[in-house]
Order: structure tokens, then C-alpha cells, then sequence
């Protein structure tokens, strides 16, 4: 049978094993690092840099990331505008751009699958602190919702007439 101080003993070992999982637990999840902290598009960049060895394939690689990265700030800049706007326009438009981006993203999506091209899940980090400010927006919510609209929109159109002068699968 147990004795009093084995079983003593025994509660005690229990203990520690018990703090220090606990303990290797929060010291895992403080030294991963947040989704907030990754950029999905440089991830997704790299992996291809190391995937591909043509510069052709590293373009065409790039341009999709670039596209992929761009529409996905579209649709969850158009969520917001769905979620925070109350006037109606401005939704309609967010309605058209989510699904005309969400059309896209699957489009690129199935280029990517079958040319085994590793696309970002999120937008950039750059693009996710914009949209975070305008989630912060009260007063000039609208306006400054259709301005970042824009931008996204001239610099997607940048990007994509750079990318029409390299990208070898047109």
C-alpha cells in the first residue's frame, strides 16, 4: 500500500509536472508569433523564391502573390463597409467590390493550385494597419472608406501594369 509520504510525494510530483507544462505551455504561445505580426504575403514570397528557380516563374509567382494579396485587402476592406457604413451606396459598392474580388481570389486561386504558387491568407501588413485605422473611423467613415478604395484600386492597377511587362503565362 501507498504510505502517507509516498503518496505525499507522489501529489507533489504531480504538481510540478502539472506547472511546468503549464508553465512550457505560456512560454510557447508567448514566442509564437500573432498573426497580426506575419506578413502572409512575404511568407508566401519566399516559399516561392525557393520553389521556383526561373525568373519567369519567379514573376508569375510574385504577380499572383501581389493580385492574390491585393484582392483579399479588398474584400475585408469591403466587410468592414458592410459592417460599419449605414449609408446604402456605399454598401452597394462594398457588395459589388467583395464579389467581384471573391470571383477573382478564386480564379487565382485555381492558377495558383495548379501552377504550385504559395499565395498569402491574409492582406500585407501594411494594408492590414490601414484598414484597422479606418476601422477606428467615426465621423468621415465614408469618405475615407471610398479614398482607401482608391488607393488600393491605383495601386493594384500599378502592380498590374508592371507585372503585364514581365509575367510569361499571360
Amino acid at each position: 500500500m501507498y504510505t502517507t509520504k509516498s503518496y505525499q510525494m507522489r501529489s507533489v510530483n504531480y504538481k510540478l509536472l502539472l506547472i511546468t507544462t503549464l508553465l512550457v505551455l505560456f512560454l510557447t504561445a508567448s514566442c509564437t508569433p500573432r498573426e497580426s505580426q506575419v506578413d502572409s504575403q512575404e511568407v508566401a514570397e519566399e516559399k516561392n523564391k525557393e520553389k521556383f528557380t526561373t525568373p519567369e516563374a519567379k514573376q508569375d509567382a510574385k504577380f499572383v502573390t501581389d493580385a492574390v494579396a491585393s484582392s483579399l485587402a479588398q474584400v475585408r476592406l469591403a466587410d468592414l463597409a458592410l459592417l460599419k457604413s449605414r449609408d446604402q451606396e456605399i454598401k452597394s459598392i462594398a457588395s459589388h467590390v467583395k464579389n467581384e474580388h471573391a470571383m477573382l481570389l478564386a480564379d487565382l486561386t485555381t492558377y495558383a493550385t495548379e501552377h504550385v504558387i504559395t499565395i498569402p491568407l491574409t492582406e500585407t501588413e501594411e494594408v492590414r494597419k490601414r484598414i484597422l485605422k479606418l476601422e477606428n473611423e467615426t465621423d468621415q467613415f465614408n469618405k475615407k472608406w471610398c479614398n482607401e478604395v482608391l488607393t488600393l484600386h491605383k495601386e493594384s492597377i500599378e502592380s498590374l501594369d508592371i507585372a503585364n511587362e514581365r509575367v510569361a503565362d499571360s
